[in-house]
């Protein structure tokens, strides 16, 4: 991608080679292939294409975000063939095994926090269309790649399959994940400790996966809020979960804090209760920590108890602490390297964003990515031009801003009074009923917690 510098806003040129790295994508043909749909190469694509339509509104960058929705939706199990294959659950559950799908006897096949990130991915392409009502009627090109659609498939079509498509990972599968608080943990079932994942059951899960876990509930949260798939029951159920699931990050994040240059700045551990096992900042681990904290502070930052104070400290870490000024960072968030967590020259560019409380952490960042250079990886590159326009304009909210309040309360071009169908669908008999039935108990019991938790606020 051409890089035209850090002051103005974004050119013609960034736009278009930034659009030429979205088209080399290849299609992903089958499950088991490690995580290219949640952090992988397109996971990452379907986060940046979605990142440049919103800076340009040009249809070719939504549509990339619609290749690789179709993509995911392709793949979730029940689309694969055979009806794809029985995860640990001992069910066949709406989900995208990244692991073997073969495992050796006594292991079971794998599926857990990065499912979350894929729903987010998928969902995120449905409130793009649903929040452009010019493209409902129209049909997409023909994209490289497996689809369940035929070619006659609108836009709107896309949009109202993915969402269903969505809840039905969440109501099947993901509420196995949540504790009597509402926190995210590993599941609290002896067969989770058969999948080979390193985290043991019931434990608490670590922020950075607990932030891939919110990131489907922020995105289906919103696409709640929408005439078309509107339910505010479901939207109360995932905006509560993504308070309480903040909460408890802001609550570690506050134990841990320290001055720096003068600065107040934070430093915390991988997961809850582990003091001294200091989170990795070179990788994606710290990387999703702040990613979390900042969808859901586009999303509410009241509802979500996100206060600029948070803002800057954050920014004030990655600038004072984990930047050391020469364009390299530190490979964990105190400051410190080691030889797992090893000193880098570069970040993934959504760090950027927290230039929203310190402008000058935009140029740290953007000028170290240029530097080391792009290498054809969009999550290094268009990341910046998102956080170049904002500032630009001088709004960090030119395009959530307009559509999400939180809670249900229905804002912007969206009304209460056009509800459409909803995206919920029909439930399998069991196990599905089972999971339905629970999440249906949870729902009441959440509604009844959200009023509670926005005391808290």
């Amino acid at each position: 991608m051409a890089w035209s510098g850090v002051d103005g806003g974004v050119t013609r040129t960034e736009i278009e080679t930034a659009l030429g790295m979205l088209k080399q994508l290849e299609p992903l043909w089958a499950n088991g292939q490690d995580n290219v749909l949640s952090t992988g190469y397109l996971g990452q694509a379907a986060h940046d294409a979605g990142l440049l339509y919103e800076v340009t509104g040009d249809i070719r960058a939504l549509d990339v975000s619609i290749q690789v929705a179709d993509n995911i939706l392709a793949l979730q199990n029940a689309n694969t063939p055979g009806g794809g294959v029985t995860i640990w659950t001992g069910a066949k559950d709406s989900v995208w095994p990244p692991g073997n799908l073969n495992p050796p006897e006594g292991q079971l096949v794998y599926a857990g926090c990065e499912q979350g990130l894929i729903v987010g991915n998928m969902v995120q392409a449905a409130n793009y269309i649903l929040k452009s009502p010019c493209l409902w009627h129209k049909v997409p090109p023909v994209f490289q790649g497996p689809t369940v659609f035929n070619e006659s498939a609108t836009y709107y079509d896309r949009a109202l399959a993915y969402i269903k498509a969505a809840d039905d990972t969440y109501e099947s599968f993901f509420f196995r994940f949540l504790d009597s608080n509402l926190s995210i943990i590993q599941p609290n079932d002896p067969r989770w400790d058969l999948t080979g994942d390193s985290r043991k059951s019931g434990t608490p899960m670590p922020w950075n996966r607990r932030m891939l876990v919110l990131h489907g509930y922020i995105q289906l949260a919103i696409a709640h809020e929408t005439p078309a798939a509107f339910d505010a029951k479901k939207t109360a159920l995932y905006d509560t979960i993504v308070k309480r699931n903040v909460m408890d990050f802001l609550m570690a994040l506050n134990e841990q804090k320290s001055v720096v240059n003068g600065k107040m700045t934070f430093n915390w551990d991988y997961s809850a209760g582990e003091e001294g096992h200091t989170e990795e900042s070179q990788g994606i681990h710290a990387y999703y920590d702040q990613l979390g904290s900042w969808s859901a502070w586009q999303r509410n930052s009241a509802v979500f108890g996100l206060s600029n104070y948070i803002g800057y400290t954050f920014a004030n870490t990655f600038e004072n602490t984990i930047s050391f000024g020469n364009g390299s960072f530190a490979g964990l968030v105190t400051g410190d390297s080691s030889k797992k967590a090893y000193t880098v020259n570069q970040l993934y560019a959504g760090w950027s964003f927290y230039a929203l409380w310190l402008p000058d952490w935009f140029k740290t960042v953007a000028e170290a990515n240029v530097a080391s250079g792009f290498r054809g990886r969009t999550w290094l590159a268009i990341p910046l031009l998102w956080t170049k326009h904002a500032l630009a304009v001088n709004d960090m909210t030119f395009w959530s801003g307009l559509f999400s309040s939180g809670f249900g309360v229905v804002v912007g071009t969206e009304s209460t009074s056009s509800r459409g169908s909803s995206a919920s669908g029909a439930h399998s008999a069991s196990p599905r009923l089972a999971a339905t039935s629970t999440t249906a108990a949870l729902t009441s019991l959440v509604l009844l917690a959200a009023a509670i938790l926005l005391q808290a606020t």
